[in-house]
């Protein structure tokens, strides 16, 4: 306390009013600024514990026999960075007290311009801050203390070191102007850590009349370069001087502060002006913003691809491979004791009631569940040609975009993972599994493309920033005018997402050919010998040279559940995902295989490799005899289900395996076989009356089908395998070519027909579920609708009659007019021939129709034919 109010009643003086003009007294009684600190000392003497000038701010010495310089660049340069660098511990050591006034004895002694011998440094006071020191030297009475100072200043500006350390910094300090120099303090340094850094620009107060310009050039010039000098005025009672340096400032600040002009009756009072710095950055932002705000977001999205693509790519090869998978290393006999009770473990948690089930009931319900058979492989035995042929295909790695097709119950999925790739050593490592219809039940932008991610391990991403992304790209467009660019469509994120994973996916097919390259490069640097000749070595292959001769290489990409169109949106991920399965094939990174149950998909896959044919495996139902082993196998330990009475309702459910495990499941609730198999098939007929029957439900925009259509195939399925296309054109309801493909193909997808082609050529319709053959069957057989439906068909054949006739006398009416009267004859001729053609098809039509009504067990027909 007594520190702070001692400094303040020093300085309290100097502490004026910016426009402040003092009224000047007779020169008698001017206060000057030496006399007014030498007496606040002496009346403060008395409680002063030391004459320091931490606690005065002024140096204490006799002029008569001291002379006080001041040297500049002895400490590091003059910012706040050379603060900072004063507290480095290499230059802390360098620059220590003792150091630096060694260095300063031996810049004022010279061999040319010799010092007497009784001149002695008394006082040093560091100035870190301006980068100088005050040094007081006390000079021999019998020397004059000019003349010694004069040699001091001339020998200081003029040596230079030649050794270790200061060699180095001399010859820094000479190339960038900072050398040290030497200056006589000519007034009354004041000693302040105020926080007034050091400028180029220094204000002077006077204390008495102002001086001019050229009086100011004077004083200030031998500091140093001056820019510009302007002097006082009414306005500003203070001159301001501009340097061109820095150091130039602070030399000419502590020399000349407190200086008095007893002439001009003057004392000078020197302070820094702060700079007023001016943030590039800040001002290009905020003065430029169309122009600073995309390079902003160009940089921070540059650095968010060199920063987390390179960690994606990494999780999604860690999926692909599952190079950090538990189950990748359950064969290592060291890990088998910490992997096998973990295996246990997550087994009790995850299916505990089974447990509980297989080992504690099983005492007195024997042989419930039991574990599979060999009659469970019956199945997949029928299908081991397709499973040796899809493998085939892979390594022989010619066009290798595979589809897998097959109704829905088929096991296309354990077919291609299970049967066919898992079971390789060489491929199971390197399998892609994408499940469209996980993507398709995303429910908004964000979910889909989180699931996507998830799909390929696409990691880290960040949905949420696309919300903000787009409240900024608003407000960025608010601003400039146009849009920052900053928020990306949902389509374009998921393209990202695609070309990163076709990145892991080329580094994945990719990862043996670096130790293959580097072993070939190796044997070609070899010395050649005697008995092989290196010359015949092949040369190294190139990449793409390399998977085509080693597809066991490139990982596999499974997309299961692949559809032309979802009903449940985001429709927009199938056409992505097929032009990107194609660009894999093009550019000879993996082997793709879509699995499918959709036959318009087709259509699709074509769009994204138009001049290439498919390979197609075709899944079709189990066989009787598989199927019965794997009924009978499934309800062995059920009581009161005889082989006999469950063979003889298979014939109906055919080898669906969905149907099989619905068959199993009612048998195993309690249900006779007999009652199972009525109620499945009063589900089927239930479901096609209701979904393809239904005038309310066909006369939806998006159904491509009519319901007399598909009463007609129902009527021509109800007794046969399958109708050759040929017949089916015949009916008029089936005359148009294009319309009737689109019919039967949107009945496909919805499997309630499946068509056979010949050679890619529409040849037969065969019934797309077995069970549905006795749906058929019932819903022909059922009295009310077959009434309601035959009466339908006949009134829809009788409106395609009469569109015929009316079309007929519209083109009557039209070349009634023409003038040859020969072709007008044979024209009319023909057209009379046709209408009553016509008329007496739709005067056997309404006979037939009349006919409906009265029997009581419906006729099959077929063209209108009534056949008993």
């Amino acid at each position: 306390m007594l520190r702070s109010c001692y400094r303040r009643n020093i300085f309290c003086q100097l502490r004026k009013p910016l426009g402040y003009r003092p009224i000047l007294a007779p020169r008698s009684t001017i206060r000057t600024y030496s006399s007014d600190v030498e007496n606040l000392k002496k009346e403060t003497e008395d409680v002063d514990l030391s004459k320091s000038v931490e606690y005065t701010g002024v140096i204490d010495y006799e002029k008569e026999q001291n002379v006080l310089l001041y040297f500049d660049h002895i400490y590091p340069i003059m910012s706040r960075w050379g603060k900072i660098l004063q507290h480095v511990p290499i230059l802390n050591n360098y620059y220590n007290d003792e150091r630096v006034k060694n260095h300063i004895t031996n810049l004022i002694q010279s061999e040319a311009n010799p010092l007497p011998e009784n001149v002695s440094m008394k006082n040093f006071v560091a100035l870190k801050r301006d980068g100088g020191a005050f040094v007081t030297f006390s000079i021999p009475a019998d020397h004059a203390v000019q003349d010694v100072s004069n040699k001091m200043i001339s020998n200081a500006n003029e040596k230079v070191l030649t050794s270790g350390l200061d060699f180095i910094r001399n010859l820094y300090t000479s190339v960038t102007h900072q050398t040290i120099t030497c200056f006589q303090v000519k007034g009354t340094p004041w000693i302040e850590d105020l926080r007034r850094h050091p400028s180029p620009r220094l204000k002077v107060i006077f204390e008495g009349d102002s001086l001019t310009e050229e009086e100011l050039y004077v004083l200030f010039r031998r500091y140093g370069v001056i820019v510009d000098i302007i002097p006082a005025n009414s306005s500003t009672p203070y001159a301001t001087v501009i340097f061109k340096r820095v150091r130039s400032a602070a030399c000419a600040k502590n020399c000349m502060t407190g200086i008095e002009l007893p002439k001009h009756g003057t004392t000078l009072h020197l302070r820094y002006i702060p700079l007023e710095r001016v943030n590039v950055v800040k001002d290009l932002i905020v003065n430029h913003q169309r122009i600073s705000i995309p390079i902003i977001l160009a940089l921070l999205a540059t650095v968010a691809v060199l920063i987390f693509d390179p960690i994606r790519e990494k999780f999604i090869e860690a999926k692909v491979t599952h190079k950090y998978s538990l189950d990748t290393y359950k064969d290592n006999k060291y890990f088998k004791y910490i992997y096998t009770p973990y295996k246990t473990l997550v087994f009790w948690i995850r299916n505990g009631y089974r447990y509980l089930d297989e080992n504690l009931i099983s005492t007195t319900h024997t042989g419930r569940d039991k574990p599979p058979t060999d009659y469970d492989n019956a199945i997949w035995y029928e299908r081991s040609e397709k499973v040796k042929q899809l493998r085939l295909w892979i390594y022989e790695n010619i066009n290798t975009f595979i589809i897998v097709r097959g109704p829905k119950g088929s096991g296309k999925q354990e077919f291609v993972l299970d049967h066919c790739l898992k079971n390789d050593e060489r491929l199971k490592n390197k399998i892609l599994y994408i499940d469209c219809d996980a993507l398709a039940k995303s429910r908004n932008d964000a979910s889909l493309i989180t699931s996507t991610a998830q799909q390929v391990g696409y990691f880290p991403v960040f949905t949420w920033l696309n919300s903000i992304s787009q409240f900024i790209d608003l407000g960025v467009q608010g601003l400039t005018g146009q849009k920052s660019g900053l928020s990306e469509s949902m389509e374009t994120q998921l393209k990202n997402i695609l070309s990163l994973t076709s990145q892991a996916l080329r580094g994945i097919a990719l990862n043996e050919y670096r130790t293959y390259r580097s072993s070939a490069l190796q044997r070609k640097k070899l010395p050649s010998r005697s008995d092989v000749d290196v010359t015949a070595e092949p040369e190294v292959l190139k990449e793409d040279e390399y998977l085509q001769q080693h597809p066991e290489g490139k990982p596999v990409l499974v997309i299961n559940n692949y559809a032309m169109k979802s009903d449940k949106g985001h429709d927009v991920i199938y056409p992505l995902i097929a032009d990107w399965a194609a660009q894999l094939i093009q550019n000879n990174i993996a082997h793709v295989i879509f699995i499918t149950d959709d036959v318009g998909s087709l259509s699709q896959l074509s769009k994204a490799l138009p001049n290439q044919v498919f390979k197609g495996i075709t899944l079709s139902d189990a066989s009787t005899e598989s199927a019965k082993h794997y009924v009978l196998n499934q309800l062995s330990d059920v009581a009161g289900n005889e082989g006999t009475s469950i063979d003889s309702c298979l014939g109906p459910l055919g080898g669906r395996m969905l149907d099989l495990q619905a068959f199993v499941r009612r048998i195993r609730s309690g249900e006779t076989p007999k009652n199972a198999l009525e109620e499945m098939i009063h589900q089927a007929s239930e479901q096609i009356t209701t979904f393809f029957l239904n005038d309310t439900v066909a006369s939806q925009p998006d159904r491509e089908w009519k319901t007399t259509q598909v009463w007609t195939i129902i009527k021509l399925l109800s007794d046969n395998d399958s109708v050759s296309y040929s017949e089916l054109a015949k009916i008029p309801l089936f005359a148009s070519y294009t319309d009737t493909l689109s019919t039967l193909s949107a009945l496909e997808k919805y499997d309630l027909v499946t068509l056979n082609r010949n050679k890619g050529v529409l040849e037969s319709i065969s019934i797309g579920r077995p069970l549905f053959r006795a749906a058929f069957k019932d819903i022909v057989q059922d009295v009310q609708l077959y009434k309601n439906y035959e009466t339908a068909y006949y009134k829809g054949l009788i409106e395609t009659e009469n569109a015929k006739i009316t079309k007929l006398e519209d083109e009557v009416a039209k070349i009634s007019k023409l003038s040859d009267l020969k072709y007008l004859k044979s024209r009319l001729e023909y057209i009379q021939s046709k209408i009553e053609a016509s008329t007496n098809t739709i005067l056997d039509y309404e006979a037939q129709l009349k006919d409906v009504g009265k029997v009581d067990k419906p006729k099959k027909s077929i063209l209108g034919i009534q056949i008993s």
